[in-house]
């Protein structure tokens, strides 16, 4: 499976993870979701303009390192919850885009003669 898809399932689960997990900490609960959001975006972008993968990167990375700039990082639960999303996100914005035979989220625009 392409990285995109898991990225797409990661930037919806950053999204509703706060009220699900139970985040005590409003930096914590509005930085995962923000992250999610652009993470949403950008992939969809990445799709097209494979150069936009590495803003998922910057942003993987980010929301890993979020937790000790931001100062919830005394919080367990948060902070390795966003360190492990954050660095498969980026692990996986750094895969190959496309590969033979593999799904893309752009339907395909081949021409037939």
């Amino acid at each position: 499976m392409r990285a995109r898809w898991p990225n797409i399932l990661l930037s919806l689960w950053l999204m509703v993870a706060p009220l699900i997990l139970g985040f005590d900490s409003p930096h914590a609960r509005a930085n995962t979701v923000t992250v999610g959001l652009c993470l949403f975006l950008f992939v969809l972008v990445a799709d097209s303009i494979p150069a936009f993968r590495f803003v998922d990167t910057a942003l993987g990375l980010w929301l890993a390192a979020s937790a000790f700039v931001l100062g919830y990082g005394d919080q367990l639960l948060p902070t390795a919850h966003n360190v492990i999303v954050g660095l498969a996100v980026a692990g996986l914005s750094l895969m190959p885009a496309y590969r033979a035979g593999q799904l893309s989220l752009r339907p395909s625009r081949e021409v037939h003669a």
